[in-house]
């Protein structure tokens, strides 16, 4: 930011990058739309019988695009009523789409446009439907040719074919800018920019003079305006009602606004001497392996988080593959350019090549011999696909790690921690009683910390994993943003990129850690807001996130953590660690309370701008929150309702205390929620007449409903635990010696219980009590080796308390949620942080 430069080149680079952020809009992020319109036009004049409640008309045709926005019908000037209903249902005959459509006799005859907004699948039958509200409706209808016209449908009045007529009207889609836009604006674009740097250029070479500027002047000279602007426009848009009329919402929106803008221009205008730049080429050609590293254990991660959201077992399958190929990526990023471009890999991945191929050929053919779902299908090519690319690099670190040891390139153990987590990882392989993820888990990360032994950068493991951490979750947030509303009623708890809270919360836990390790650390350090307001500002958000959950259990996770990591990270001694331990609490809550509203408003705003959601199998159901962009709707979620649920589920307080403008009636009466509905149990059933066939669609009323794979125990409301005491007790009864084959022990009302909900039962339940004697003993002599890796490292590795925070959590976490797993997020960093601790040495 401090770099030198002319201001006719600040200009000139201003434009370019303007020029590039325009040509990335148009490819390949196709965010400019267009609209093309397929038209059955009015010629005669000519009108459908009347449409009432009884009698209907439908009118199916093709899809030419994959997303509609709008369709309009010509209604006739004899309609009379008030309103009428358009349903749009497709090929499956399920409703996506319905439009109470009002009448404006001063506009008929006319066309009335129908909101739509629904993806389509191109070339499959959609079937729209009009019936009267209380009135009759004329529609304008038209003899057709189905050679000219391929897309049109038949024509049903009161469920008999009308042969060669169809209804007129516009079927508007919206598609990105086709080629030949993109390329003619790309070039406009291009053209424009180089005129403009010609002319900056020309003009300062006439001028005879061109100031020195810096790179940070220059900046700030483009963004202050461009904050200023959208914090104008933002305040605007809140006080004229465009989130709603509701002065509390509106009031807590004006602040957020306020809040970003804060903010935002801080960032923008904060003293940056003395810092050094986060990113510079110098940093990234020296630090390549590690930003791959980092990028790698976020894939892992993500896979890790695929299988927490899976609904089926290929789902499952195809995320542990995922997971495992990252995985293997990041032990590969530890590599030496030596180590992976040589004439023994280069004949090893000739041979693995070959076999590979000739084995997914043989795959394939097994699986054509199966009985698959057409669905999934694909998902078992991946699978299968995935399974070969992961033996070729796993064959690539065994020769790697051999051939280290060979050359006694690891650095020295602590062979009694080592010992005891290798008896640990032979226990779990021993009595599996038929898993597979515990084989795995034990020959994986065998291999990952002797490959990390053998590393010369082993100090900067820690700040790798942070980074992947961190990086996954802006991913996933920026993925929820624009594809997860966040809905008054139906996620009031909101799930982020899940499809239950408390996976939700368990997953926010591993993120919480890794930002207090990183803020703590700047505290450490420095007392300037400069220095941590990045950090402070994650810390915020992510918190936030994790209290729109309103988990318990996460909040008592993440408490617990939070007090352990403030305790042992708090800089001096004495009264001056108490001090600083306290400043540290004010800062964290302080950035709690900015950054809540700031989130709350973004994270409810945005999905409902781009109008593009992404539901869960179960999560089916028809707000009109999903349609049409109408940000002011009440189905998005409310200051009041989040207040409200709050308290109920946290405090303690009756859900309804805080209902202070009547949303939780109104959303009952209009979507006919009853108080069993809200319990997560009953299935709505809707049922849709259409000519010959009664479709029935099913979708889930409950936000908090899990599948039964993560189907999480009733709640009651006076037990705090959420029926957890009733599941501990009986799987303590049902323990043995030598585990079981299922994960699930049989409760007390004779169902199933689909996990024990605490890490300790569970591996006790399946491998065995001794195995889970054992399991309590590493986590107890890693949290001791932790707490003193970071009294020692603390000043020398980066995040070096990462091990001792990561522990503590999970250790916390596990008491009241099932998180040991390969595949769960907290499972995998849990492996991850205990490399430092199996060996003595640590270099920079």
């Amino acid at each position: 930011m401090k770099k030198i430069l002319y201001k006719s080149k600040a200009i000139q680079m201003i434009i370019l990058i303007t020029a590039g952020c325009l040509l990335l809009s148009l490819w390949p992020l196709r965010i400019v739309h267009e609209t093309v319109t397929t038209s059955i036009p009015s010629g005669t004049g000519t009108m459908t019988g009347v449409v009432n409640d009884d009698v209907t008309v439908l009118q199916s045709f093709v899809a030419q695009y994959d997303h509609m926005d709008t369709i309009r019908l010509y209604v006739g000037e004899d309609t009379v009523g008030e309103s009428f209903y358009v349903r749009l249902l497709n090929e499956g005959q399920i409703m996506i789409a319905e439009e109470e459509i009002m009448i404006d006799q001063s506009k008929l005859p006319g066309y009335v446009e129908v909101l739509i907004d629904v993806d389509m699948e191109v070339g499959k039958m959609y079937h729209c439907i009009v019936q009267g509200n209380d009135s009759e409706v004329f529609l304008g209808c038209e003899s057709i040719s189905m050679a000219d016209m391929p897309y049109a449908g038949p024509l049903y009045y009161d469920n008999d074919q009308i042969e060669g007529m169809n209804l007129v009207a516009d079927y508007n889609y919206g598609m990105p800018l086709r080629k030949s836009k993109v390329l003619l604006y790309g070039i406009l674009i291009v053209a424009i920019a180089a005129i403009l740097v010609w002319a900056v250029g020309f003009f300062y070479r006439k001028r005879g003079s061109d100031k020195l500027i810096t790179a940070e002047r220059a900046f700030k000279f483009v963004a202050n305006p461009v904050v200023a602007v959208f914090t104008v426009f933002c305040l605007g848009a809140v006080l004229m009602g465009a989130c709603g009329n509701y002065v509390l919402d509106n009031t807590f929106f004006f602040i957020s606004v306020l809040f970003l803008s804060a903010i935002l221009f801080y960032g923008i205008n904060h003293n940056r001497d003395g810092q050094t730049p986060v990113l510079t080429w110098e940093y990234i050609r020296t630090h390549v392996q590690d930003l791959l590293q980092s990028v790698c254990f976020a894939g892992a991660i993500s896979g890790c988080c695929e299988y927490m959201a899976g609904l089926y077992d290929i789902h499952h399958a195809m995320a542990e593959r995922k997971e495992m190929l990252w995985f293997a990526l990041a032990v590969i990023a530890m590599f030496s350019m030596k180590e992976i471009f040589n004439l023994y890999n280069l004949v090893y991945l000739i041979v693995a090549g070959i076999g590979g191929y000739f084995y997914y050929q043989n795959a394939v053919l097994q699986l054509a011999e199966k009985t698959i779902k057409e669905t999934e299908i694909d998902w078992h090519l991946q699978v299968i696909r995935h399974t070969v690319m992961i033996a070729i690099l796993l064959g690539l670190i065994v020769i790697r790690t051999l051939i280290g040891l060979v050359k006694k390139k690891l650095a020295k153990p602590d062979f009694a921690y080592a010992g005891l987590l290798l008896l640990f990882f032979a226990a779990i392989i021993l009595f599996r009683n038929g898993r597979w993820w515990t084989v795995v888990m034990a020959v994986s990360f065998t291999l990952f910390y002797l490959n990390y032994g053998m590393w010369e950068h082993r100090g900067r493991l820690l700040a790798n994993i942070c980074r992947g951490v961190i990086l996954q979750f802006l991913l996933a947030t920026g993925w929820a943003l624009l594809h997860r509303p966040y809905t008054t009623y139906r996620t009031a708890r909101y799930p982020h990129i899940f499809h239950t809270v408390t996976i939700t919360a368990t997953y926010l836990t591993m993120v919480e850690c890794a930002a207090m390790v990183m803020l703590l650390s700047k505290l450490r350090k420095s007392r300037k807001l400069r220095d941590y307001w990045k950090e402070l500002t994650l810390f915020g958000v992510v918190s936030s996130y994790m209290l729109f959950t309103m988990a318990r259990t996460g909040f008592l996770a993440v408490g617990i953590t939070l007090i352990f990591a403030i305790v042992i990270m708090a800089a001096g001694t004495g009264r001056e660690k108490i001090r600083n331990m306290g400043r540290s609490i004010g800062l964290m809550t302080l950035a709690v309370v900015v950054c809540l509203p700031v989130t709350f408003t973004v994270q409810r705003t945005i999905p409902a701008l781009v109008s593009d959601p992404y539901m869960y199998e179960f999560e089916d159901f028809r707000d009109p929150t999903l349609r049409g962009r109408k940000l002011n709707s009440v189905e998005f979620m409310r200051v009041g309702r989040f207040i409200d649920l709050f308290a109920d589920r946290v405090l303690g307080i009756p859900e309804g205390t805080f209902d202070f403008y009547g949303e939780i009636a109104e959303y009952k009466r209009t979507h006919g929620i009853s108080e069993e509905e809200e319990t997560g149990a009953l299935t709505l059933q809707e049922e849709v007449e259409i000519p010959g066939v009664l479709a029935t669609q099913e979708f889930v009323a409950s936000a908090d409903y899990t599948p039964e794979e993560l189907e999480m125990p009733e709640e009651d409301e006076d037990d705090y635990t959420n029926g957890r005491i009733d599941i501990f007790r009986s799987y303590i009864e049902q323990l043995n010696m030598t585990g079981h084959e299922e994960m699930g022990a049989l409760l007390k009302d004779g169902s199933i219980a689909t996990h024990a909900h605490n890490i300790y039962l569970q591996v006790a339940y399946d491998h065995g009590i001794p195995v889970a004697l054992l399991f309590v003993l590493v986590g107890i002599l890693s949290f001791v080796k932790a707490w003193i890796y970071f009294g020692k490292k603390k000043d020398i590795i980066t995040y070096a308390a990462l091990p001792a925070v990561v522990i503590a959590s999970v250790g916390a976490a596990g008491m009241v949620e099932w998180v040991f797993h390969l595949s769960h997020p907290c499972g995998l960093l849990l492996m991850l942080v205990l490399a430092p601790l199996v060996f003595k040495e640590e270099k920079g």
